[in-house]
């Protein structure tokens, strides 16, 4: 099984490496104009590259796979910018169907490719690859859904990000540990730090829902594992 080692691969290439200038530069891209597929392009090279580094073991007999999944990514990353634009809906919903669609397409891979996979990834592996997913799952990935949908959540997440990293990563290993119970108390530094700022939490716009689907969010993924 490789899906673990794709989605991990996913998460870095869309959530770590990825700067906000690609993500910004991604979302000019024009069909009709080339010269706007420099930000596309180079996603989807970086891509590929992770793809390949998370299984070394396995380039040789995978790496033309590989490359069609990063085309594919590349492909469903420029169908979301068109939606977006010649649509008038809501940020989120595209996003939400390519990520979707990302996920898809790894599961659609992992079929194609398993008879190539030997020997199998140990469990250890696989297991540091969902570990690794996990993490980055609870803390970029959950900030840049935020901001990514509703800007003006930006400001909110530069001003917490530490602190809501360091609640989402104590709330997963502890779910993850079966003490899920012991996890929301996870946020009661932050809720503190925030009043001892004169900014409370409950009246910093979404600010109680952030706080609530972080830690929905982190027990669900914890207690899954």
């Amino acid at each position: 099984m490789i899906a673990p080692h794709l989605i991990f691969a996913h998460l870095l290439a869309d959530y770590i490496l990825q700067t906000n200038w690609l993500a910004e530069r991604k979302g000019q891209f024009v069909v009709r104009e080339i010269h706007s597929w420099d930000g596309l392009l180079l996603h989807g090279f970086m891509v590929w590259l992770v793809a390949l580094a998370v299984l070394p073991a396995y380039i040789n007999d995978l790496w033309p796979y590989l490359t069609l999944l990063a085309i594919v990514h590349t492909i469903q990353d420029g169908a979301k910018v068109i939606i977006s634009n010649r649509f008038n809906i809501h940020p989120f919903y595209p996003y939400v169907l390519d990520q979707i669609g990302h996920l898809i397409t790894i599961f659609i891979f992992q079929a194609l490719v398993a008879d190539l996979l030997v020997p199998a990834p140990s469990m250890t592996e696989i297991s540091l690859m969902i570990l690794g997913s996990s993490l980055v799952a609870v803390t970029r990935f959950y900030e840049v859904t935020w901001w990514a949908n509703w800007m003006d959540m930006f400001s909110y997440f530069r001003q917490w990000w530490l602190w809501s990293y360091a609640e989402r990563i104590v709330m997963f290993l502890l779910s993850a540990a079966n003490l899920w119970l012991l996890a929301p108390l996870a946020v009661l530094p932050r809720i503190f730090a925030a009043q001892r700022r004169g900014e409370p939490i409950w009246q910093q716009k979404r600010g109680m829902l952030e706080l609530l689907l972080g830690i929905a969010f982190s027990v669900i993924l914890g207690f899954a594992l």
